[in-house]
C-alpha cells in the first residue's frame, strides 16, 4: 500500500527538525512507499543543512545509515556557475519578487543576499537528482516544521505555479507544523488561509501580516 507523500514528507521534516532520530529512521524506511527512491531521500535530507544546520544534518544523515547508497563525492561547480544557476533557479521561484527579494536581503547583509544565491539556490537547489517541484516541496515542509510563516508563503506561492494544489499543500503543511506550539501553529495556519483566499491573486499578496 503505498503512503501518502505529502502526510509523508510532513511527517519527515516533523521529526527532522525535532530531531526525533529514531522516529526519522522508521519514516526512511517508508521512503518508497511515498514514491521518494534512496538517492531522493539522501538528495532532500542533505538539503535539511540550509533550513536546520549542520549538526542536524550530520544527525540525520547518520540515522539514514545503510538505508541510502553510499554518498559519491560530485565536482563542484565553479563559483562564476553556482551564482548564474542560483539566480536562474531563485527567479523560478520568485518570480517577479525576485528583484524585490534581493533588494531586501542585501539591505539587511549583503553577504547574506549572497550566500542566499551561490550556496542556496545554486549549491542546493539547483542539485541534480531531485526536481526542483520536490525540493521546493520539502523546504515547505521544514518552514513549517520551524515556524516560518512569511517565508512559507513564498515558497507555497512558488508550488502553486508548479502546478500543486492548495488542499495537497494545506496537508503537507499542517502535518510538518504538528509540534509547533499552539501560537505558531496558528501563525502557520494563517500563512494557509491567505494563500487559499488568495489563489487566483496570490503573486500580490503582501506578507506583512503574517
Amino acid at each position: 500500500m503505498k503512503d501518502n507523500p505529502y502526510l509523508w514528507m510532513g511527517r519527515y521534516a516533523s521529526a527532522f527538525a525535532r530531531h526525533d532520530w529514531d522516529g526519522l529512521k522508521k519514516l526512511a524506511l517508508r521512503a518508497g512507499r511515498a514514491g521518494v527512491s534512496s538517492p531522493q531521500l539522501y538528495e532532500l535530507t542533505l538539503q535539511g543543512y540550509l533550513f536546520l544546520g549542520f549538526p542536524a544534518a550530520i544527525e540525520a544523515l547518520g540515522t539514514l545509515d545503510g538505508l541510502v547508497p553510499p554518498a559519491q563525492k560530485r565536482r563542484e561547480l565553479s563559483l562564476f556557475l553556482r551564482v548564474k544557476k542560483g539566480r536562474k533557479t531563485c527567479r523560478r521561484i520568485y518570480r517577479e519578487k525576485f528583484s524585490a527579494l534581493m533588494e531586501d536581503l542585501s539591505q539587511k547583509s549583503p553577504e547574506l543576499a549572497g550566500w542566499v544565491i551561490e550556496e542556496g539556490y545554486g549549491k542546493v537547489f539547483s542539485r541534480r537528482g531531485v526536481s526542483l517541484r520536490r525540493r521546493e516541496l520539502f523546504a515547505a515542509a521544514l518552514l513549517s516544521a520551524t515556524g516560518f510563516p512569511k517565508q512559507l508563503f513564498a515558497h507555497l506561492r512558488a508550488l502553486t505555479g508548479f502546478g500543486e494544489k492548495p488542499k495537497s499543500l494545506a496537508v503537507l503543511v499542517r502535518e510538518a507544523s504538528r509540534a509547533l506550539p499552539a501560537s505558531r501553529q496558528k501563525k502557520i495556519e494563517q500563512a494557509l488561509k491567505l494563500l487559499r483566499e488568495n489563489k487566483y491573486s496570490v503573486w500580490e499578496v503582501s506578507v506583512s501580516s503574517l
